[in-house]
């Protein structure tokens, strides 16, 4: 039996919820056991059996039907495909031309179709759910997660994870955070990202509520209608947060911060009565919050921690099958992405300031990507993750890239030279430089075109673009990228 689904069966005789959902179209949620959990699963691994051993995509948000069918088949069926639901039909005929999946798990909400597999609607995998599908699990199962990435040259790879590896610092998460089974933890994370799988897989060793949703828009109305104890987020949510209440209370909110620091040091906290307002909007249970997918701004940490929100920060990658680098409690540094886990990292080529490129090697890191024998980003054990950084006294820090890849607020990698080569396709545009501005994709062109012609071509490229590679805007300088004048 996978341990994930010894941990499902274990938690089975706990009272609480394990999954807190949302069904499309509705404002209200609701929740299941660990006992129905598990239930499903089997179900749903009865109904896939004629799959055994294969690779099943899953394309979708955040439902029940989603974590059900994820975890039937890396319990019990074989492999499982987690795709991003933003990924146009040209990207997803890359990737299902590598992978070659065997069926598609698709969201009724999202409209596909490939020839020759077969296709299972989530409305279907509910009804299946409930069907009571007989299924004996296998005790030395455990299928392999395989997702996608940018990588750190900013072409999309496919990536396959052991048990051994997507679960491999599990407990060391659980042993830091200290969560236990009467948390709840909030994922509006999507679930095909190594960030949320690997708060999952946590969530269910510590047997805590797990609650979905995937509108970023409800965030207000889930925090209030689900009170969770534990809020995964990205930078900007946290960064917008602190904007907003800084605009509000301006000399007065830094005062409050001011005096909550000298009554701290006579043991007097009064936080919450301070800073009511935020409070009141994560809920009455918050233990924690983890901003991850990007690096973390240290001022937005220092002022969540200020309040008396304790915000921490992790640093992973897909390719780390999930965070390398976590802080917490006392061992919250702001300006770190936190304490090195069970990981070897070296900092190769440093400069005399000890800053070089960050390299990890351990029992969960990959030693190549599907489908390629060698690659640039390997030397020897170690990966090399492209960013820069130093370590001091065990803790991790980032100080920048070494290539060209940018990362938003939100997590999202985009590749400058991938959005150049495309614009480039048009022979009048002579040289294009991309960038990123306040989370916004910029393209700095050499060209001749007029701006009416450019809005045009930009808007043609944008249409084939998911949302979070759009270029948000584009400036002309002629000749001027020609003559090095970056």
């Amino acid at each position: 039996m996978s341990k994930v689904l010894e941990w499902i069966n274990k938690n089975r005789e706990k009272d609480g919820a394990a999954v807190v959902y949302r069904t499309a179209g509705t404002d209200t949620y609701q929740s299941i056991t660990y006992n129905e959990l598990y239930d499903y699963i089997i179900s749903v691994s009865g109904y896939l059996s004629e799959y055994k051993n294969k690779t099943i995509a899953i394309i979708g948000n955040n439902k029940l039907e989603y974590l059900v069918s994820l975890l039937a088949i890396l319990c019990n069926i074989g492999s499982v495909f987690v795709v991003d639901k933003e990924f146009k039909k040209g990207e997803l005929d890359k990737l299902f031309n590598e992978m070659r999946p065997d069926m598609l798990i698709v969201d009724d909400e999202i409209s596909i179709e490939y020839e020759e597999t077969d296709i299972l609607k989530f409305s279907r995998i509910h009804e299946i759910m409930k069907a009571n599908y007989e299924f004996e699990t296998e005790q030395s199962f455990a299928g392999n997660l395989t997702l996608h990435t940018s990588g750190t040259t900013g072409n999309p790879k496919c990536i396959s994870l052991t048990e051994e590896m997507y679960l491999y610092i599990i407990k060391d998460l659980n042993e830091s955070w200290k969560v236990m089974n009467k948390h709840s933890c909030l994922f509006v994370i999507p679930l095909y990202h190594i960030y949320a799988l690997t708060s999952l897989f946590h969530g269910i060793y510590a047997g805590i509520t797990n609650i979905l949703e995937w509108d970023y828009s409800r965030l207000e109305d889930v925090l209030k209608k689900t009170n969770p104890s534990i809020f995964l987020g990205v930078p900007l949510i946290f960064n917008k947060i602190r904007d907003k209440a800084y605009e509000k209370g301006g000399a007065k909110l830094k005062f409050s911060i001011g005096l909550s620091k000298v009554l701290l040091f006579f043991k007097v906290d009064i936080r919450k009565k301070l800073f009511k307002e935020i409070h009141n909007y994560f809920g009455s249970n918050y233990y924690f919050s983890v901003s991850g997918g990007s690096m973390a701004n240290p001022d937005t940490n220092k002022f969540f921690d200020d309040i008396g929100l304790p915000l921490y920060s992790g640093y992973g990658m897909t390719e780390t099958s999930g965070p390398i680098a976590i802080s917490y409690e006392k061992n919250n540094r702001y300006d770190s992405v936190g304490r090195i886990l069970n990981n070897d990292i070296v900092i190769m080529d440093a400069d005399k300031d000890g800053i070089g490129e960050i390299c990890v090697s351990g029992k969960n890191i990959i030693k190549k990507y599907v489908n390629e024998e060698k690659n640039d980003c390997f030397i020897g054990d170690y990966f090399k993750t492209g960013d820069l950084g130093y370590v001091k006294g065990g803790f991790l820090y980032i100080t920048g890239r070494k290539k060209e890849i940018l990362i938003g607020d939100n997590g999202k990698n985009v590749s400058a030279i991938e959005l150049s080569k495309i614009i480039k396709e048009n022979k009048e545009i002579c040289d294009c430089v991309i960038k990123m501005e306040d989370n916004k994709i910029i393209a700095i062109l050499d060209t001749g075109l007029s701006e009416d012609k450019l809005k045009v071509y930009i808007s043609q490229i944008n249409s084939n673009l998911p949302d979070y590679k759009k270029i948000s805007e584009f400036r002309i300088i002629s000749k001027g990228l020609r003559d090095g004048n970056r």
